[in-house]
């Protein structure tokens, strides 16, 4: 009997170890980001995010991003942008 390899479609290739990001003591002062997947009603979601957390903390600025499309990673240049400008991020996606 022959060996099959089975592959997934939907894979990015190799997946190499994630870690944490180290967690800020405080959000005060912080400029957020916001990544929009480009899914229906991310935009309305993500608005609602930045409200919230603007009357909890102390947010410095929210810098929006918006993916290409929501079927595919975002664009590791867009992902750098981001994370030079964002202390730190929220990913949201909608329906």
């Amino acid at each position: 009997m022959p060996n099959t390899t089975l592959l997934d479609p939907t894979s990015q290739g190799d997946v190499s170890a994630k870690f944490l990001a180290p967690r800020l003591d405080s959000l005060d002062g912080k400029v957020m980001g916001l990544l929009n997947i480009t899914k229906n009603g991310s935009d309305i979601f993500l608005d609602r995010i930045a409200e919230l957390m603007q009357e909890r903390f102390d947010i410095a600025e929210v810098v929006h991003v918006k993916k290409p499309t929501f079927s595919r990673p975002a664009p590791a240049e867009l992902l750098v942008e981001l994370a030079e400008q964002a202390d730190f991020v929220i990913e949201g996606l909608a329906d």
